[in-house]
């Protein structure tokens, strides 16, 4: 019997040993975490475009497209229609 308690004590340790070991891991990994958010913030904080800011370049894309498209459309028919 005294082995099986020495072999367990062991085997506690061990465990122990291990626990801490991917504690320390898992903290590493944690800190790394929050410091590659904080980065990721400034750089959304430092070049987010917002909706507002947006909106009038998007109006002028679509007024440039439905032109473009008007006009392939317009010349597709011309070509039909001689």
């Amino acid at each position: 019997m005294p082995q099986d308690t020495s072999t367990l004590e062991r085997m506690l340790q061990d465990f122990m040993r291990k626990s801490e070991i991917a504690d320390a891991r898992t903290q590493k990994d944690v800190e790394y975490i929050k410091k590659e958010m904080a980065e990721i913030k400034q750089l959304v904080s430092e070049h987010y475009v917002t909706k507002v800011e947006f909106d009038p370049i998007k109006k002028i894309v679509y007024g440039l497209v439905a032109l473009v498209l008007t006009s392939v459309f317009v010349g597709i028919l011309a070509l039909v229609i001689k």
